[in-house]
């Protein structure tokens, strides 16, 4: 006891000596309270300022345009229009995520129904995202897309099961194509080879599954490829007489594709080996089949094998071909 007395003195001692006066715990606590609180709340504003942001949007709208609101989600839910729905960053689009139906429109949320989903290892609650769908007009105005938020997930493993978005602010028209078309005229300006995706390793090896023809009146009634239009981003085709063993051409399939393009500078053909995700896929003319390919990765033959380098919204390569041949 007096040993713990006299490291007491001692101890008080020394505050004065630097002129301390006794040790005041709830003027600590205060003080520390006071940069504490002020740290934590500017954390939270950052943390859902997207969530915030929504929120006092989405309830200024419901002041102003309830009405056309209101129309528009009745309209969603009631012709069981297909959402394409994708994350959303800085402007940028990014991957799909899933197609779906607008199932009912409730509480501020959008229930959806999935058609198809891909799968993620992304925490995707109160993430942004921006879901398209064909364009329709509402009072003279079109309407083709919307942003908003993830306000549920559900996922099995890595694969989407449940989802629900929050009503967005408003909706509205936007250019989706980051690049533009050029339209293939001539039939054999752009000659296209593919291999199903799982031949990425030694496609090389092998047949085309499928490949556009030099002369498509010799073909009659045989299965083959047709170009409508190429970008920098990806190329629009169709299957021609399609028939059974082909590779899986679904919605998220991939495809090997060897592409060459005329160029009447030089006239000369000019070639580059992608891999192409099939974002969608519908109906041409006399039973043939569309297929919508984006291009997500640029192949590049290291000795006797390819390694693949992924590409984000273009191919750069590619980008300045098209460019010269505009000029």
């Amino acid at each position: 006891m007096v040993r713990f007395l006299a490291q007491s003195n001692y101890l008080r001692e020394v505050q004065r000596t630097f002129g301390g006066g006794h040790l005041d715990v709830m003027e600590l606590l205060s003080r520390t309270l006071s940069v504490a609180v002020p740290m934590a709340v500017v954390y939270v504003l950052w943390r859902y300022r997207l969530l915030i942001l929504h929120v006092v949007g989405r309830w200024a709208s419901r002041l102003l345009r309830r009405r056309k609101r209101r129309a528009v989600e009745n309209y969603l839910v009631s012709r069981a229009v297909v959402l394409e729905v994708c994350l959303y960053s800085g402007g940028v689009v990014g991957r799909k995520l899933c197609n779906a139906r607008v199932a009912s429109v409730a509480g501020g949320k959008m229930q959806l129904q999935l058609l198809d989903a891909t799968s993620t290892f992304s925490h995707l609650k109160h993430q942004q995202v921006i879901c398209f769908t064909r364009p329709f007009a509402y009072s003279g105005k079109r309407i083709n897309a919307f942003t908003t938020l993830v306000a549920h997930v559900e996922k099995r493993g890595v694969v989407i099961k449940e989802l629900s978005l929050l009503t967005p602010v408003r909706y509205r028209f936007i250019l989706r194509r980051r690049h533009s078309r050029q339209r293939v005229a001539r039939e054999g300006a752009v000659r296209v080879k593919a291999w199903s995706g799982r031949k990425a390793r030694t496609f090389w090896m092998f047949r085309p599954d499928l490949q556009t023809v030099n002369n498509p009146a010799r073909y009659d009634a045989r299965t083959r490829l047709a170009v409508e239009n190429i970008s920098a981003g990806g190329l629009r085709l169709y299957i021609v007489n399609p028939k059974g063993g082909m590779p899986p051409l679904d919605p998220g399939s991939q495809l090997v594709l060897r592409v060459s393009i005329w160029s009447p500078k030089t006239r000369k053909y000019s070639f580059f080996t992608a891999m192409g995700t099939v974002r969608s896929r519908f109906s041409g003319r006399g039973g043939a089949i569309g297929l919508g390919i984006q291009f997500t990765a640029e192949g590049e033959k290291v000795k006797d094998r390819y390694t693949w380098h992924s590409v984000h919204g273009e191919i750069p390569a590619l980008a300045q071909f098209l460019a010269e041949i505009e000029e």
